[in-house]
């Protein structure tokens, strides 16, 4: 999905809306990371469950073992 972000004032926000959050479960307090280039938004009450902190072990345990068993071809695909 594709977004233009709106001005308000000396910033610049993206809007959130109504169908956006009923899909995501986003109320109006939210976690925000940043990795690399991308902003993750995730709904604030939802980055404590102990359901979406399993899922961040299991995809950094998976994340981890994919970098392990690939590291020499990631490594000739940069030097390319």
């Amino acid at each position: 999905m594709r977004k233009t972000l709106s001005r308000i004032g000396n910033s610049e926000a993206l809007v959130i809306t109504k169908e956006m959050k009923e899909l995501t479960g986003i109320g109006s307090e939210v976690q925000v990371e940043i990795q690399g280039n991308a902003i993750i938004i995730t709904p604030a009450q939802a980055a404590e469950r102990p359901e979406t902190l399993e899922r961040q072990k299991r995809f950094a345990e998976a994340r981890d073992q994919v970098l392990s068993e690939y590291d020499d071809l990631f490594r000739r695909l940069a030097d390319a």
